[in-house]
């Protein structure tokens, strides 16, 4: 039934994927969520650029690998420079960590940021893990996940369209439609809620795993569409021939 009602907005989304118009650039966010407890969250970090502040959202999944999405990094005068982990509000203090290298996915390119978009933070120093810092847990290589599947998401930003970035973390939950292209992708949709501009990179999570990684959506602050997200366990071996875990 779920399959059913969402196909034709899977079709529809499929061709403007084809056809390039969808922008990763935009940075999406969370919106129509409710704010969230770092406790509940703890490998959630912020991606800061120096000169503008918070840019895109990752998951801690070593004490020092920030696992998140390639196209954060497509800008190199506008890429983040470092992290803030421990918060869920980013005008209190944090953890807050340079970074040292980014691994982007060979085959990620800005002509389909949407496939392969996915990359690994390398950080200047480790974090101290406490309970609001915690790694999140990969999934094992091709591990499934159905469609129907109610996940959850997280990140910083507007709660509305053209509404002021919001500095509390905020959280949601949507439910797996589809997978496409060798089902490297995962569409997952909310009726009320969902991303808005700003949190790229930012974790769909499952029971404390990592399932994927939000790569974009069509519209901005709407939920007439699925969004957009990298399937982790289709790079479980990559991550893991890359940095060893």
């Amino acid at each position: 039934m779920l399959r059913q009602k969402c196909k034709t907005v899977v079709l529809f989304y499929i061709l403007l994927l084809n056809n390039n118009l969808i922008y990763a650039e935009k940075r999406f966010r969370i919106f129509g969520g409710k704010e969230a407890s770092i406790e509940n969250h703890p490998w959630i970090v912020s991606l800061q650029v120096s000169s503008k502040g918070h840019d895109c959202g990752g998951s801690l999944i070593a004490d020092d690998w920030v696992i998140t999405a390639a196209h954060c990094f497509a800008h190199l005068r506008l890429s983040p420079d470092s992290i803030i982990a421990g918060t869920s509000n980013l005008t209190h203090p944090g953890t807050t960590i340079k970074i040292e290298h980014v691994i982007k996915h060979e085959l990620f390119t800005m002509k389909k940021f949407y496939n392969y978009d996915i990359a690994l933070v390398k950080l200047a120093e480790k974090v101290t893990f406490s309970k609001t810092i915690q790694p999140i847990n990969l999934p094992e290589q091709d591990a499934q996940l159905r469609v129907g599947t109610s996940v959850g998401v997280a990140g910083w930003g507007r709660t509305k369209l053209n509404g002021p970035p919001s500095k509390v973390l905020m959280e949601t939950n949507v439910t797996v439609t589809d997978h496409h292209f060798g089902n490297t992708i995962i569409f997952a949709y909310n009726k009320q809620s969902g991303a808005c501009e700003g949190d790229s990179g930012g974790p769909l999570e499952l029971d404390g795993t990592l399932v994927g990684i939000m790569s974009g959506s069509m519209t901005a602050c709407e939920s007439q569409f699925p969004a957009i997200y990298t399937h982790v366990a289709l790079f479980r071996t990559w991550i893991k021939e890359k940095i060893g875990i």
